[in-house]
């Protein structure tokens, strides 16, 4: 997809205005995933591929936050809340696309519930984690 950005020439003096086009290849949208409502499971064990998943949305939520942190940091307060609520979609479809079908609420169980259990240590460090 490409757009046309316009941008006006004035010299002083003189009131001709004049537009030029340039030519702008956009990235692709990626489609919205759906992200399914999470109900925790009876049972706090997951498997090494599960540990692998949420490793690769830790590491995107890391920076994805970075990414949206100055851009937070730096909006008008009318306009924080709707960038706090883009934001909050962005984690939850990081998550889905990451393969936690849950998105950012599966998550949030796994590193709250899961990670604390002893019986997935051995998961977690075959994911790359150091469990303590």
């Amino acid at each position: 997809m490409a757009i046309a950005s316009f941008f006006v020439a004035c010299d002083s003096g003189n009131t001709e205005v004049k537009a030029t086009s340039q030519q702008v290849t956009l990235p692709k949208s990626q489609p919205v995933v759906s992200v399914l409502p999470f109900t925790a499971p009876a049972k706090s064990i997951i498997t090494v591929e599960k540990a692998n998943v949420y490793a690769k949305a830790s590491n995107g939520l890391i920076e994805l936050g970075v990414r949206w942190s100055e851009r937070i940091d730096n909006a008008k307060d009318f306009e924080k809340v709707q960038i706090l609520n883009a934001y909050n979609v962005a984690r939850d479809q990081l998550c889905a696309r990451a393969g936690l079908q849950g998105g950012i609420a599966e998550y949030d169980w796994i590193t709250n519930v899961a990670m604390k259990n002893p019986e997935n240590k051995l998961a977690f460090e075959k994911a790359g984690f150091k469990i303590k």
